[in-house]
């Protein structure tokens, strides 16, 4: 009878504690969904939205031997690392130096996402939306990507041009320069404020 007791009064202890984490993550989501933060909604990119709601984790600049190309900001809601939490927006700024091209863009992002040994299923599906949305860049213009609950939406110079719908896409985006395996080692510690 003892030991029917004991694991009777474990299950119920093991079902309470999964109602109450499933209730907590209920209620986390409830509140992102009900946050009057709403910065995706927006055709523009205020600099007062995210001076209110953002927090700078770092900043870099990327040269190629004497050639600046471009300086990039990392930003999130909660000072924390993208993708630290479900409720949390990370903003991630890029101003350029130099001319590039659509094509350039989109060849350095595919080739970024092989040097870390992506598979091409992970990544094809999104080339053709990254080929609608950018365009050729100018120098002083600035590309900037927010993501926020599986939505992730492109400005250039702080106006929309356009979204992916995907849960996955702003990290593996974000991995180009955030992953451990980045080609760019000593980028991803300025972003991360990170001391060098």
């Amino acid at each position: 009878m003892m030991p029917f007791s004991f694991a009777y009064t474990r299950i119920i202890l093991i079902f309470v504690v999964v109602i109450s984490s499933t209730a907590q993550a209920n209620n986390e989501l409830t509140k992102c969904q009900l946050s009057k933060q709403s910065p995706m909604l927006m055709n523009e990119l205020l600099p007062s939205m995210k001076d209110k709601h953002f927090r700078q984790l770092g900043s870099a600049k990327f040269s190629v031997l004497f050639w600046d190309i471009y300086q990039s900001t990392l930003l999130t809601t909660d000072g924390q690392p993208p993708f630290s939490n479900r409720c949390q927006r990370a903003l991630f700024e890029i101003q350029y130096l130099r001319d590039i091209s659509k094509e350039e863009l989109l060849e350095n992002t595919i080739s970024q996402w092989r040097h870390l040994a992506l598979n091409e299923s992970d990544y094809i599906e999104f080339v053709p939306l990254l080929d609608g949305i950018w365009p050729d860049i100018k120098a002083g213009d600035q590309l900037s990507m927010l993501s926020q609950a599986g939505t992730t939406v492109f400005y250039l110079n702080r106006q929309s041009i356009g979204a992916i719908d995907s849960a996955g896409f702003a990290k593996l985006f974000l991995s180009i320069w955030l992953d451990e395996n980045t080609s760019e080692p000593k980028l991803r510690q300025q972003l991360l404020g990170e001391k060098i």
